[in-house]
């Protein structure tokens, strides 16, 4: 950078003349802003630029965020896309259970029965390559999060809140339940106050 000479207009002709003594204080200019910029009212220009600075790496760091949020949105909203096929299945399953149960009332032959057995394996391993899994509900500890219950009975046999029978089993889709298993819970036996 370069320092300004002093100059002075000469009166009448419009020339321009240079002072006595401006080369010394060329010399001088560049000391002088070296010191002018340590001086404590150029700090404020100093400290402005990390105000952009902080709102910068706020901003950085929202959009970093919001990134992960939508690849998490991506990645559940492709491993949860079979859960209305599979909520459309279950129905047809259910239906396929009660023919079987009630062929083998009727005393049909064995041979309905075994093939309807059969469709129902089949949709069982088409629902498992879905994702789709039962609820194992049958004599485990009550869950509301997994089991729905629709009655109760007192049983001494239990100590805790129990699944005594499934009506309607239940099914996960990974770690999602998208249908809870129907049933009826036995509670454990409260003892008869005693009278005195």
């Amino acid at each position: 950078m370069t320092a300004r000479r002093p100059v002075k207009a000469a009166p009448g002709n419009g020339s321009v003349e240079v002072e006595p003594g401006a080369a010394e204080a060329d010399d001088a200019a560049p000391a002088e802003a070296s010191t002018a910029a340590d001086t404590p009212e150029q700090a404020p220009v100093a400290t402005a630029p990390a105000e952009p600075d902080a709102r910068y790496l706020r901003l950085a760091a929202d959009f970093e965020n919001f990134r992960r949020r939508k690849a998490q949105e991506l990645i559940d909203r492709s491993r949860y896309a079979s859960e209305d096929a599979a909520k459309a299945l279950l129905p047809v399953l259910d239906n396929l259970r009660r023919a079987i149960g009630h062929a083998a009332d009727a005393g049909d032959e064995a041979v309905m029965v075994s093939g309807l057995e059969l469709v129902v394996r089949e949709f069982e391993t088409a629902l498992e390559q879905l994702g789709v899994e039962p609820i194992d509900a049958k004599g485990r500890p009550f869950d509301p999060s997994l089991h729905e219950a629709i009655g109760g009975e007192d049983s001494e046999d239990v100590e805790v809140d129990t699944v005594a029978d499934e009506v309607q089993r239940g099914y996960r889709l990974h770690d999602r339940v998208i249908r809870p298993s129907l049933v009826r819970v036995a509670h454990p036996a409260t003892p008869a106050p005693e009278r005195s």
